[in-house]
């Protein structure tokens, strides 16, 4: 300290030095300016396939519900992979109000007497929508 108290000169030199560092840094963290519309879309529907690659690594199904007309079953759930209808006996309990119709839905069969006769009763153990 007692070399820069006694030369002024290296003094205003490292004043320059730091307020131009400070300047440098201050515009850095501004926002990019020219990001295109079309380079957000490519990056979300990307996020999107990544999010569906990690959903199904985590064990969960691509699946639709459906509100049913039958008798006893309210909803019919149908998972991309397989041809049958499935009654979601507990949905209910995941959803207030309004149930969306795309979901990622992990579930399991449960061996009772079915509610309706197009569908085969499951419980779902996971479930959260699907944007897509």
């Amino acid at each position: 300290m007692i070399f820069i108290e006694n030369n002024p000169q290296i003094m205003i030199n490292t004043l320059k030095l730091t307020g131009f560092l400070l300047l440098l840094s201050v515009f850095n963290c501004g926002p990019a300016k020219g990001v295109a519309a079309k380079d957000t879309a490519e990056t979300s529907a990307t996020t999107q396939k990544v999010t569906a690659a990690e959903m199904i690594e985590k064990g969960f199904r691509k699946g639709n519900i459906q509100v049913s007309k039958t008798q006893g079953c309210p909803y019919i759930l149908n998972i991309e992979e397989y041809k049958d209808n499935l009654d979601p006996i507990n949905i209910e309990q995941f959803f207030k109000g309004d149930i969306p119709e795309k979901v990622w839905v992990k579930f399991a069969s449960l061996r009772m007497n079915s509610r309706c006769s197009i569908a085969r009763p499951v419980s779902i153990q996971e479930i959260s929508k699907r944007e897509e």
